[in-house]
């Protein structure tokens, strides 16, 4: 495992060529936080300042000026890629919408779950799975239904210790956990939970990119041997 940023990123999205991060920089004038916008490539090992618009466009595809626009706050939100090429776009406050890749809005719903919040989003046909952090689980929200359907862990187990972020990879998906300090692969087959990865520290987020593993623990970002 080697770290290759020691920064911890308000925001992290795969590129095809490396991943790009959302970082704080200083304050202004007013005491307000500004950030700015960092590529890493796996070619060049080298870091690069890039724009806002680069960011976006990678987050949320080709229509990302006109969804931008829409949610203003495009850096807290998480975002995943439905079936026909819809985005869904998921806040930690629980509001959730669909939208075509033109940047049209088509749908908008709630999402909690005993009052708590959520976050992160991994597709799954005509379903979302989210991250509930206060809850120790991950649920599963049907679009159809418009309510929550199925949930693994639970606030009575520590499986599951604070999920921070879940990712899809093949039929499997992958949950970040803060307090078990490990990274969970669940089987969408089965259902069953297995340890992936385990650490010495917090893991917030997880992705796989250009053939390679990329882990955002509480010291900075690594890559995996």
């Amino acid at each position: 495992m080697k770290q290759l940023m020691s920064k911890t990123p308000l925001d992290i999205i795969p590129h095809p060529e490396g991943f790009i991060i959302v970082i704080p920089d200083g304050r202004d004038e007013r005491g307000k936080m500004k950030i700015s916008f960092r590529f890493f490539n796996f070619t060049t090992r080298k870091i690069q300042k890039v724009k806002r618009n680069f960011y976006c466009q990678y987050k949320f595809g080709r229509g990302y000026v006109e969804i931008v626009q829409q949610i203003k706050d495009y850096i807290t939100c998480s975002v995943c890629e439905g079936p026909e090429g819809f985005i869904n776009v998921v806040y930690p406050t629980g509001e959730i919408g669909t939208f075509n890749y033109d940047g049209q809005l088509l749908w908008t719903g709630d999402l909690s779950y005993h009052e708590s919040s959520v976050r992160s989003c991994a597709p799954e046909d005509n379903y979302i799975w989210c991250c509930v952090p206060d809850q120790n689980a991950i649920v599963r929200y049907s679009k159809k239904l418009q309510r929550i359907d199925f949930r693994i862990g639970g606030a009575a187990t520590t499986a599951i210790g604070r999920p921070m972020a879940v990712s899809r990879i093949g039929n499997d998906l992958y949950v970040c956990c803060k307090n078990s300090k490990n990274i969970k692969k669940i089987s969408l087959d089965t259902y069953v939970a297995t340890d992936y990865k385990k650490f010495e520290e917090p893991v917030l987020r997880y992705m796989r990119v250009a053939g390679r593993e990329v882990v955002v623990l509480s010291s900075g970002i690594y890559l995996l041997d």
